[in-house]
């Protein structure tokens, strides 16, 4: 089965971009700009996986007029290989997996009632690196008996958003709605937070929206869009960790401060596609 899958990337002060993609060859296809700052573009694709980015016309100033290839800000997944974004068509939808949830209406613990367990899920697992089929997350449901017996019923999860390389701590993100590739598939963690919710567990993840790491996509399309251009705190070296998102910056053509929209949606993306109990903001 095929159907029409939507492209977009929302960049309103860039003048062009074009979609990529295993689908196309890699070769362009020309995106069109909407009065809202999007381009879209709709592919025919038949059912199946495939990889894209996307050719922007860059406006931050180290890169400024020169067309770049950039990974999706909204990107759901990562190949880990090449490092592009994944998309996968069944039915003629886009779909990001099958997973079924089974444990939604069991009850969990109030708020005054929590014992929480801090985990990097790596460090939990062992930390050797499984090339062809990560399973950190497979390895973490084994253990949650373990948990269960100790006594605690929630779990602190250190940041899930994919980042650079394949062993960190997870407080430099690239990508904010993709899970890292090295810890597993969506639909482990969908089954890792069902699993625990069967247990009476609640689940919260740690969530980097102060700064980014340099290779972000957000930071190639258009920086001052996003970004300070300098530091927020020139004076305080001790607490600089990366390029910093700005919660000041104002575009007065659509009347929306962009990062608060965006950060909005990651919220959003991950309490209702991964069934989240809770978010620590840092």
């Amino acid at each position: 089965m095929s159907g029409s899958i939507e492209f977009k990337l929302f960049a309103p002060r860039n003048e062009k971009a074009a979609l990529i993609g295993s689908f196309s060859d890699w070769q362009e296809i020309p995106m069109e700009k909407d009065e809202k700052g999007c381009f879209r573009v709709s592919v025919d694709l038949e059912d199946g996986q495939y990889q894209y980015k996307f050719r922007v016309q860059s406006n931050s100033p180290n890169l400024l007029g020169q067309m770049v290839d950039v990974n999706d800000p909204y990107m759901k997944e990562m190949d880990r290989h090449s490092e592009n974004g994944v998309i996968r068509v069944k039915e003629g939808n886009r779909i990001l997996d099958t997973y079924v949830w089974q444990h939604d209406q069991n009850s969990l613990p109030e708020n005054r009632d929590l014992i929480i367990y801090e985990m990097h899920i790596t460090d939990f697992c062992g930390d050797e690196v499984e090339i062809e089929e990560p399973i950190k997350f497979k390895k973490a449901i084994r253990k949650l008996d373990y948990l269960e017996n100790l006594g605690i019923n929630a779990i602190a999860l250190m940041p899930l958003t994919e980042y650079d390389g394949d062993y960190r701590w997870g407080y430099m993100p690239r990508f904010f709605f993709a899970l890292e590739s090295s810890y597993g598939k969506p639909q482990d963690f969908k089954q890792f937070v069902d699993e625990c919710h069967a247990r009476g567990i609640r689940v919260f993840i740690d969530c980097i929206f102060n700064h980014t790491n340099d290779p972000s996509p957000l930071l190639t399309i258009d920086r001052d869009y996003w970004y300070y251009r300098d530091r927020h705190y020139p004076e305080d070296d001790a607490n600089y960790w990366g390029p910093e998102l700005s919660y000041e910056n104002y575009d007065e053509t659509l009347g929306i401060k962009p990062t608060w929209n965006f950060v909005s949606d990651v919220v959003q993306f991950w309490i209702q596609e991964y069934h989240i109990d809770g978010i620590r903001y840092d």
